[in-house]
């Protein structure tokens, strides 16, 4: 235990947990797409889909909602923390022109991008696990009530600014996955000559796989509806 306690507290250590937990992460979002693909596929199909998630399989989604939410907030802390300790090494800013390991706009922004991907989580959260922008819409099938996600998604989309402002979170989430696939890879061992370029490949086709998916889907929700002003 208190080797644990020391691996644990150590930067290594952090650094290893924080690419554990965003892998998770990722696994989360690539299903999580897959599933929102139903909405291709009409209303039933993605209402059945939900109902599937959040009753039939609640016993298990539950569970693993609580493990996905801790993994989230064990991620949010550690990277606050992480990057304190960053800027306390470096406590005088590097000289213009400097350069200092390999920094890009993606590595450099993180908090930036997470911060903003935090909140847009907790307000997509909001509307469609718990309905607290339109209510719970409910519809039937075959006698059977459950929450009608197609509407709600498809109202929301039909507005500009709210299609526009998603597709605008998803490009901070490309960015955020840019460097975020590659680190928690690199953190967790894939960090030699031999494995990283195909690690930057992985982070690249997983940002665009991600952020692409989920912004098509919004796009095509719009002008299925024409959209609104």
């Amino acid at each position: 235990m208190l080797a644990l306690k020391k691996y644990l507290r150590s930067s290594i250590g952090r650094k290893q947990l924080m690419g554990v937990t965003g892998i998770a992460l990722y696994g989360f979002l690539l299903a999580h797409l897959l599933g929102n693909l139903s909405l291709l596929a009409g209303a039933e199909r993605l209402n059945r889909y939900g109902h599937l998630l959040l009753n039939t399989l609640a016993e298990f989604i539950i569970p693993a909602e609580i493990a996905l939410t801790l993994a989230l907030i064990v991620h949010v802390v550690l990277a606050i923390q992480l990057s304190r300790e960053n800027r306390a090494a470096r406590p005088v800013a590097y000289a213009a022109g400097s350069h200092h390991g390999k920094k890009t706009f993606s590595s450099t922004t993180m908090m930036l991008t997470g911060s903003a991907l935090l909140l847009f989580i907790i307000i997509h959260i909001a509307h469609f696990r718990f309905g607290a922008v339109t209510g719970k819409l409910m519809v039937t099938y075959d006698g059977v009530e459950m929450r009608d996600l197609y509407t709600t998604a498809m109202s929301a989309f039909a507005i500009w600014w709210y299609t526009s402002a998603y597709v605008a979170l998803f490009l901070l989430l490309f960015s955020h996955l840019m460097h975020g696939v590659q680190s928690s890879l690199q953190s967790l061992g894939f960090n030699h000559p031999k494995y990283t370029p195909m690690v930057h490949w992985a982070g690249r086709a997983y940002a665009l796989l991600i952020s692409g998916g989920f912004s098509f889907l919004a796009i095509w929700a719009y002008f299925q509806r024409g959209g609104t002003p």
